[in-house]
């Protein structure tokens, strides 16, 4: 019994130990009722705290991810997107469930993850699943969704458990797991597809992706590839998704899962050996409409008629609504399914507030703070040489800032202005101008980046928790103003960032789009559905293309080669400079070129052998430091650019899209060519994710299968398009930015200009008599 005493005090103490050890240390503000700290907008909807409940058995996912993967990065990060409910999706919602993990150096104390549901919060939880996915699952109040388009946000606010330095803000991140984040929709209700804009609804699988499967039972009869490429652009243009694939097959497969739809093309008479429930009705005329797939799965969109004519009027009502008048301009890119807005489309010069491009004002006490928004320019933007903008910044930082902190502008990546920070009694900036230069700017959309990198006093002691139980340290007000200048406008071409960004040149004029396919196999047709898919969500609109069967027809129009290499015409080849030994050499591993080796590496490694003790060797090394010093280089110093030399695909590429010119200069040619028809397939594919299209650029791109990577060669020779109709303001801006360009051209025209000065003062002097 005596032992029993101190025994039973002893697991007391334990017990008390225990309790108090499960209890985290709190660095945090104080959060009264339980709601987060406001960092965001001042102006957002209150909070509506959903409790949490236990993960129920999945029933009918409907993901929501359009992304393969999502990272929030940083102490402060916001991601937004939209996703498109029928209704009686919307009213089937139960639940939202995602599946999340987080570097280990997020401190949970501190740090929270928040789900917003249309403006409404869903979810605000620690930052803790540092060893594994961590899943939650939250009951979605009754009408939060609604039919239509819906937005999603992911916020993540995360500190660093030891380190106060800017570069630890580099080691935070939170992950989302595609395939662990969907809704959960209630099984009972009938999820059937009726109408064409319920295609919109289709939505994506657990990688991100959409995907159509066209099944037609005639796939070689080459009168219908028109309409399949006509009928895959409407498709494209209906879901507007970032991810979306294509596969042109003869049967109808398994039944389609999430983000999937089975659409099936062809008379009648075809298709019902397939379909057995397609209805009389498409017997007697066009037919457009869901079908009970016959294994009783979802519904397959069908496109039919007693014949063919009445097939294509059928696709042809489907796709004229989507097409826009030529003398119609758009004012946005279509962005919002992946951005949650659409980019502004600017043309000439406009200024727009930081409000209408979504960024809010938004107050912060963190170290590294990035928020950015999108702009976006015609192909025929011609200013990257000269061309500035100015962002007219309203901003405020406290006197806790140090000198040394600094203010960067990012455009697509690359850092195109810096601001430093001098004061030490804190400052609040009212319109500050800061130049941006558009060196960095490309055709379609590009993403512009407000970076404030601030050095604090409490940062140096690193007291834990400090900059979360401080006062916000930077401010950043909605006010701001983003401002471009009137910019020449002359296309250049080859150009693949102008095909991603806005589809040109095939997007533009009422001429047709030749399509050329040697063989009309499933591979092919699927290729150049998904390009041609692209193609017109990029341009807004459906292009009007057209098989063709040889370079003689084709003439000098715009052209589209598709196919294995060994089947693309020698003179495609030729107009878009790939080696003629690629029809055998690429792929094979055994084959020997009779090149021997690859011109550029060979060069390059002679240059570095004969450098050292020659004058040529000593002009090279002037080229190499003029470039690394002053980004200087050899093109820009001569009046004529060098001829562009043909390049032979390397064995680690499966997959090219080349640009060149067409035979008499008035056209241009594309060819997407790969060494077999699966790995053409397999590259599209990977072109097709947004992230991939938009890294398009040069006049020719190579796809390693095995890396994952896209790799671009500049064009070394471009020609300049004429888009616009004469005007002297315009070719002086065209001027200028050639001029920029080609510094020699402009040297020899300032000389001669000051040598013509000069004789024409002499002249007038001697006229007036004061030769003398």
């Amino acid at each position: 019994m005596r032992m029993l005493v101190p025994l039973l005090a002893l697991m007391g103490a334990l017990a008390i130990s225990n309790g108090a050890l499960s209890d985290p240390f709190d660095m945090s503000i104080d959060r009264p009722d339980g709601k987060p700290v406001d960092t965001g907008s001042k102006d957002r909807p209150a909070p509506v705290i959903v409790p949490k409940i236990d993960l129920a058995p999945l029933q009918k996912p409907r993901y929501l991810l359009p992304f393969q993967s999502l990272k929030l990065n940083g102490e402060f990060a916001t991601k937004t997107w939209t996703i498109y409910l029928t209704p009686a999706q919307a009213a089937a919602a139960r639940t939202l469930n995602y599946g999340y993990r987080n570097a280990i150096v997020v401190a949970p104390e501190t740090s929270s993850l928040s789900v917003y549901v249309n403006d409404t919060l869903i979810a605000d939880e620690p930052v803790q699943s540092p060893n594994g996915i961590s899943e939650r699952s939250y009951k979605l109040p009754t009408g939060l969704l609604r039919p239509g388009i819906n937005k999603l946000s992911f916020r993540g606010i995360q500190q660093h458990r030891t380190d106060c330095s800017v570069q630890s803000t580099y080691e935070l991140w939170s992950e989302i797991i595609p395939e662990r984040t969907f809704l959960t929709l209630d099984p009972d209700a009938i999820q059937v597809l009726t109408t064409l804009d319920d295609v919109k609804a289709i939505g994506v699988d657990k990688m991100g992706r959409t995907h159509f499967r066209v099944v037609t039972p005639k796939l070689q009869q080459p009168n219908q590839t028109d309409a399949l490429m006509r009928l895959s652009q409407g498709l494209a243009l209906l879901g507007r998704m970032p991810n979306q694939s294509f596969t042109i097959a003869t049967s109808i497969g398994p039944e389609a899962g999430p983000g999937e739809l089975t659409v099936a093309v062809g008379i009648a008479a075809d298709l019902r050996p397939l379909m057995p429930a397609l209805p009389k009705s498409a017997d007697n005329g066009s037919f457009t409409g869901f079908v009970e797939q016959t294994q009783g799965g979802k519904s397959v969109l069908v496109f039919s008629g007693p014949t063919w004519q009445t097939v294509e009027a059928a696709i042809e009502n489907m796709v004229s609504p989507l097409e826009r008048p030529e003398d119609r301009q758009r004012d946005v890119l279509w962005t919002q399914a992946w951005n949650g807005s659409d980019t502004p489309y600017l043309r000439a010069r406009s200024n727009l507030t930081f409000a209408k491009l979504g960024v809010p004002t938004t107050e912060f006490s963190g170290r590294l703070f990035r928020t950015g928004f999108e702009i976006g320019v015609p192909a025929d933007f011609y200013a990257n040489a000269y061309g500035e903008a100015t962002i007219l910044l309203d901003a405020a930082y406290s006197d806790e800032i140090l000198p040394g902190s600094h203010i960067d502008i990012y455009v697509n990546g690359n850092i195109a202005s810096t601001v430093p920070i001098t004061s030490t009694n804190g400052g609040l900036f009212r319109h500050l101008p800061i130049r941006v230069t558009m060196r960095h700017f490309k055709p379609g959309a590009n993403r512009i980046e407000v970076e404030a990198v601030l050095k604090a006093k409490p940062d140096i002691a690193c007291v834990p928790g400090a900059a979360a139980s401080g006062g916000p340290r930077f401010a950043i007000f909605n006010t701001s103003e983003f401002r471009i200048p009137d910019f020449a406008r002359i296309a250049q071409s080859p150009s693949l960032s102008a095909v991603a960004g806005t589809g040109f040149p095939y997007g533009r004029g009422s001429t047709d789009v030749a399509l050329f396919m040697d063989r009309v196999d499933s591979q092919t047709l699927s290729t150049t559905a998904m390009f041609l898919g692209k193609l017109a969500i990029a341009a807004g609109r459906p292009l009007k293309a057209m098989v063709e069967t040889s370079t003689s027809r084709i003439g000098d129009r715009n052209a589209i080669f598709v196919g294995a290499i060994s089947q693309i015409p020698t003179l495609a080849l030729n107009r878009v400079y790939i080696s003629e030994a690629s029809r055998t050499a690429w792929g094979n591993q055994g084959a020997d070129v009779a090149a021997g080796l690859d011109n550029k590496e060979a060069f390059e490694e002679w240059k570095a052998r004969v450098r050292s003790g020659t004058w040529q060797g000593q002009i090279t090394a002037v080229q190499e430091w003029l470039k690394d010093t002053f980004d200087i280089s050899l093109g820009s110093l001569q009046f004529l650019p060098a001829a562009e030399t043909d390049i032979l695909p390397d064995n680690s590429s499966t997959f090219l899209a080349a640009q060149g010119l067409s035979p008499e200069g008035t056209g241009t040619w594309m060819v997407l060519a790969a060494p077999t028809g699966n790995e053409l397939q397999q590259g599209m594919s990977f072109l097709s994710d947004e992230k991939s299209w938009q890294d398009m650029s040069g006049h020719v791109l190579f796809y390693d299968k095995a890396e994952k990577t896209v790799k671009s060669v500049a064009a070394v020779r471009s020609y300049l398009i004429a888009t616009q109709p004469f005007s002297l303001f315009n070719y002086r801006l065209i001027a200028a930015n050639w001029l920029s360009t080609n510094i020699l051209s402009y040297a020899v025209l300032f000389a001669g200009a000051s040598v013509l000065l000069g004789l024409a003062t002499s002249a007038l002097l001697n006229s007036f008599g004061r030769g003398k």
